[in-house]
C-alpha cells in the first residue's frame, strides 16, 4: 500500500474530469481562483484504522484490504471556508431517499427497513447523483453566497446568501458516489447522536431517521466467525502449504492483518499492481499510513531479526576493541572509586578464584602462576603479554590494556 501524506494527483486529475462542475465550488459555485480545495467525502485518514476499514470492506461486499479512499468517487471540490467546517462535521452532503432505500431490505411485519447484508450488498451505478446541503448544528451566525450565473456578475441576481437552515439552497448534482456519502454522514450522526440538534433531525427527517442505523450496520458489526476463511473476502492459505518457506519480518498493516486471522491460517494480501498513486484508475487497495513514532527508548529488536546493515554496523563498532575483565566485590570499593585501579597479585588471585565454579586444590599449584611473556607461540617477537594461569582458569591480557 502505497504511504501518501496528501491525496495523489492522479486521484484529483480523475476527479478533474468527472466533476460536472468544472471544479466549481459544489455548494457556493464560486470559480477555482477562489480558494477552492480538494475535500474528502470519508476522510482519507480512516484508513489508518485498521478495524473501521475491515468492517467497511465486509459491509461492503469487498475484498480485505481493497477498499481505496484515494478515489475520483470519493473527492469533490469546495470553498476554503465552507471545506474547513465539513472537516469539522458541521455539515454534511444528504443523498435521496430513494437512493438511501437501495442499501435497505423491505420492512418486515413492524420492524422497519434495515441494512443490507453483505451479500444483497447494491451495486449502485450512475456518473452522477443529487444531493442537499444537510447542518448537522445550529449555523445561525453561518451565510452562504451561492453564485448563480457564470458571467454578468454586475448582476443583482448573479449571486444569493442563503441562511440556516438553509432551505433555499437548491440540490447539487455530483460524480461522488453516495456509498461514501452514506458512510460519512452516518458516522456523523453516531458520534453526535447525543447532541440535542441532531436529536430533533433525526425526529423530523425520515431520511436522516434511515441513515442513523448505517452506522451499527457497517462500522460496529463484528465479522461473523468464518469471515476470514471466506474466500470472496480473504485469501488464505493453510499453514501446511507454508512449511518450509522463510520466514520474513512484517511491520505495518501487514502484521495487524495477520495478527487477526484464525490460528489454523495465514492471510495474504490481494495481488494488484503496484501503485504510484498517479495512475488514471484507482487501484483496489488501501492507503497506508506509518504508524506513529515512538518518542521514548525504541526496543526494537527483542527477539526480532537484524538486517545484514544492522548487523554489519554492529561489528564495525566493535572491531579493534578489546573486552576487559570486570568484576565487582564489595570489599575492594574502599580502596577507590574503580575497583580496577588497584590490582596487584593478591586481587588478581582473589578475582581467579571468585571465577572458578569449583573450589581450587590446596596443593603446592592452588596459587595463580603471574607473570609476563615477551615471545609468542611461534617464537617470534610479540607485545607483551600478562599471563594468569590458575588449574581452572587460563587469561592472557595485553599489557597495554591493564594497569597495575
Amino acid at each position: 500500500m502505497r504511504n501518501a501524506e496528501q491525496t495523489s494527483n492522479g486521484c484529483i486529475i480523475q476527479a478533474q474530469e468527472r466533476d460536472p462542475n468544472g471544479m466549481r465550488c459544489l455548494v457556493e459555485n464560486c470559480p477555482r481562483d477562489r480558494a477552492v480545495e480538494v475535500a474528502d467525502v470519508v476522510p482519507r485518514e480512516r484508513s489508518a484504522d485498521h478495524k473501521f476499514m475491515t468492517s467497511v470492506e465486509w459491509s461492503w461486499n469487498m475484498r480485505k484490504g481493497t477498499l481505496n479512499l484515494d478515489s475520483r468517487r470519493n473527492i469533490f471540490f469546495l470553498g476554503a471556508s465552507l471545506h474547513s467546517l465539513y472537516k469539522s462535521g458541521l455539515w454534511a452532503l444528504l443523498p435521496e431517499e430513494h437512493i438511501v432505500d437501495r442499501y435497505m431490505d423491505e420492512p418486515l411485519g413492524r420492524f422497519a427497513k434495515t441494512a443490507l447484508e453483505r451479500k444483497e450488498f447494491p451495486v449502485v451505478e450512475g456518473e452522477t447523483f443529487q444531493y442537499t446541503f444537510l447542518p448537522l448544528s445550529d449555523m445561525s451566525s453561518f451565510g452562504i453566497t451561492r453564485q448563480n450565473q457564470e458571467t454578468n456578475l454586475a448582476d443583482p441576481t448573479a449571486f444569493t446568501t442563503h441562511l440556516h437552515p438553509f432551505s433555499t439552497l437548491p440540490s447539487f448534482t455530483s460524480h461522488v458516489h453516495p456509498n461514501f456519502v452514506i458512510l460519512r454522514i452516518a458516522c456523523l450522526l453516531h458520534h453526535k447522536s447525543r447532541d440535542p440538534y441532531v436529536t430533533k433531525l433525526r425526529n423530523t427527517n425520515p431520511v436522516v431517521r434511515k441513515l442513523h442505523d448505517f452506522f451499527p450496520a457497517w462500522v460496529l458489526g463484528e465479522l461473523p466467525p468464518w469471515a476470514l476463511t471466506d474466500p470472496t473476502f480473504t485469501t488464505v492459505i493453510a499453514r501446511e502449504e507454508r512449511k518450509g518457506e522463510k520466514e520474513e519480518d512484517e511491520e505495518g498493516e501487514d502484521s495487524q492483518i495477520s495478527s487477526e486471522t484464525q490460528s489454523d491460517y495465514h492471510y495474504e494480501e490481494p495481488e494488484y499492481d503496484s501503485c504510484d498513486g498517479d495512475s488514471t484508475r484507482t487501484t483496489p487497495r488501501r492507503i497506508w499510513f506509518p504508524p506513529p513514532k515512538s518518542k521514548g527508548v525504541s526496543y526494537k529488536g527483542l527477539g526480532a531479526k537484524r538486517s545484514p546493515s544492522e548487523v554489519e554496523d554492529l561489528r564495525f563498532e566493535h572491531r579493534g576493541k578489546h573486552r576487559k575483565l570486570s568484576a565487582h566485590f564489595p570489599h575492594e570499593h574502599s580502596h577507590g572509586d574503580d575497583p580496577q585501579s588497584n590490582w596487584t597479585k593478591e586481587s588478581t588471585s582473589d578475582r581467579a578464584r571468585h571465577c572458578s565454579n569449583s573450589p581450587p586444590p590446596t596443593g603446592p599449584c592452588s596459587g595463580p602462576r603471574f607473570g609476563v611473556g615477551e615471545t609468542g607461540e611461534g617464537g617470534g617477537s610479540a607485545a607483551p603479554m600478562i599471563k594468569l594461569v590458575h588449574p581452572h582458569i587460563r587469561v592472557e591480557i595485553d599489557a597495554d590494556e591493564v594497569v597495575l
